[in-house]
């Protein structure tokens, strides 16, 4: 048995912790990013999007970590291993408490994780719908300022029967 096994396994656990709660922080975050988009707060979602970078690239420091550590453990409890074990797999290898400790945070982690990738999806759609209606319109602006009111072959306005005019917008 390796004499780091014990500070390489609290170690782990600790990369796991951070992890989630790092994952509870994104989660929170992409909360209120999707409330920023409902109510419009431009600002509010630029400053979210930041925030959300920096714990998505500590999460993904975090992950170097954790595969670095169960690589070495791999190692430890299996000495021939070609590739590291995947955690689920070290952590029956280990003894109590430590793999009850490991199995639970696993599970708790791939909870949150589930979790964050819904909240993301939901992001994405409120996003995509929003870029839509703006699209919609930018097109409408342009129709209106060209004259040109029907959509060509192509799905857009044509380019050809663009008329000259000006208009003033607020907003």
């Amino acid at each position: 048995m390796d004499k780091q096994m014990p500070a390489k396994l609290v170690a782990l656990e600790q990369v796991l912790r951070q992890q989630l709660q790092l994952h509870g922080e994104l989660l929170e975050l992409l909360k209120k990013k999707r409330d920023t988009l409902r109510t419009n707060d431009t600002r509010a979602t630029i400053d979210l999007c930041t925030l959300e970078h920096e714990k998505a690239m500590k999460i993904a420091e975090l992950e170097k970590d954790r595969l670095r550590l169960v690589a070495d453990l791999t190692l430890v409890v299996e000495p021939g291993a070609s590739e590291p074990m995947c955690l689920a797999d070290l952590a029956e290898r280990l003894g109590e408490p430590v793999r009850g400790r490991l199995l639970v945070t696993r599970q708790q982690l791939l909870d949150r994780m589930r979790c964050v990738q819904e909240e993301t999806s939901i992001v994405r759609r409120a996003t995509e719908s929003l870029a839509k209606h703006m699209q919609g319109i930018v097109q409408t602006i342009g129709a209106i300022s060209t004259g040109v009111s029907t959509y060509g072959s192509r799905g857009a306005f044509p380019q050809s029967n663009a008329a000259v005019s000006t208009f003033s917008a607020t907003a």
